[in-house]
């Protein structure tokens, strides 16, 4: 079978983005599963900037392919295609010309990232993440909630499967598309192996003092954007302050700045508390596995997750995780004493104080959530999707 994957989000946004890394883990653990079919990746790119990605994927492919046993049928295959925005633009909105065209050839085309480029093949798997464009259209901007609503509902008629990264999508991809459930799989996915527990000799502790961090302090990760509910945390931060005088704890905020930020940010600049909230940006991913292990918890108050990954990557280091009980979040932390309603910031103070202020509760609920992060791992997102292709061949 040889299996086509659509990279150009990679290609064209890097993978440090949430599906870059999603589309460049899956590939990586597919190869490691799979030396039998041939694996085509396929990308239509505006500068060079990410092109070292495909290459790189190709020569992990081959080395995997070199310590597997003789007789492998697999191989890789790149198809990279260079444009300009505005030809990209034009070729999607005449759908015109497919891929095919360019020398692409495959069985089946996995397109990872909710679009679907021109192409004649009909054996397609759509990955869809959430539906946050649907259940939340005041999130964002008018006119990429219209684009998205109008292409997303077009490609889930399009494609013969659909990966949904939880089962809660799986029941909005229903719901909102009316798409039939057989074709909708939930397929989780997973954080990296170098977010795990550091022994102590590992921790960096420098890292605080470079980071402006100089207390005990409450971690949140994630961009900056509504949904994320910085508003509400920042307000809960405030009234424990108030509150609690001999609170000492600061609050850090790690992620780039998104879309609709500047309600997060107003909170912050009128908080009379905020030379103790720290935004650092996005951090690289060595600094961020520092952090969650140096941190005494992490809160996610976010609205609506399609899947969590920094849920997953604070279980997996060994963090105790207090997260809003809403959309797929439940689906990763199954203990309601660790979840809170996102729109209460009340009960999310009062769940910070109970969680921070004793520290057996604490280290239970960290051991808890790393349990609960042992359910989520590459080798098994990409055990599924591989049943998924073979299915969506053999129709």
């Amino acid at each position: 079978m040889r299996i086509g994957i659509d990279i150009s989000t990679v290609l064209n946004h890097g993978k440090d983005i949430g599906a870059g890394r999603y589309i460049t883990n899956l590939i990586r653990s597919l190869f490691e599963i799979d030396d039998k079919n041939t694996y085509v990746l396929a990308g239509r790119y505006i500068t060079d900037e990410n092109l070292h990605i495909a290459e790189d994927l190709k020569t992990l492919y081959e080395n995997i392919g070199n310590s597997k046993k003789p007789g492998s049928e697999g191989k890789i295959e790149l198809k990279l295609f260079k444009t300009t925005q505005k030809k990209l633009d034009a070729s999607n909105r005449a759908g015109f010309p497919p891929l095919e065209m360019k020398g692409f050839h495959a069985d089946i085309l996995h397109c990872p990232d909710y679009m679907i480029p021109p192409t004649f093949n009909k054996k397609i798997i759509l990955t869809i993440h959430d539906l946050a464009f649907m259940r939340f259209p005041h999130f964002n901007f008018e006119w990429f909630i219209k684009k998205y609503q109008r292409l997303v509902l077009k490609n889930s008629r399009i494609a013969k499967n659909i990966l949904a990264s939880s089962d809660s999508t799986r029941n909005d991809i229903i719901r909102y598309f009316n798409t039939d459930p057989g074709k909708v799989h939930t397929v989780y996915l997973a954080a990296e192996k170098l977010f795990k527990k550091l022994a102590p000799g590992e921790i960096d502790r420098n890292l605080l003092k470079k980071l402006g961090i100089n207390k005990r302090f409450i971690l949140s990760v994630g961009t900056i954007e509504p949904r994320k509910n910085y508003v509400t945390l920042i307000k809960a931060f405030n009234h424990i302050k108030e509150a609690h005088k001999d609170f000492s704890h600061q609050l850090v905020i790690v992620g780039k700045t998104g879309w609709l930020s500047e309600a997060a940010y107003a909170e912050f600049e009128q908080s009379p508390y905020k030379s103790q909230i720290i935004f650092l940006g996005r951090l690289p991913d060595a600094e961020l596995v520092q952090l969650y292990n140096m941190a005494d918890i992490f809160v996610y108050p976010s609205i609506f997750e399609g899947f969590g990954l920094p849920v997953v990557e604070a279980m997996q280091c060994g963090l105790a995780v207090l997260a809003s009980n809403t959309s797929s979040i439940p689906e990763l932390i199954h203990d309601r004493h660790l979840l809170f309603n996102p729109a209460d910031e009340g009960e999310i103070a009062h769940k910070i104080l109970e969680y921070t202020g004793n520290e057996i509760k604490r280290k239970e609920a960290a051991a808890k959530c790393q349990g609960f992060a042992s359910k989520f791992n590459w080798k098994k997102t990409a055990e599924k999707t591989l049943e998924v292709y073979k299915a969506t061949y053999s129709k």
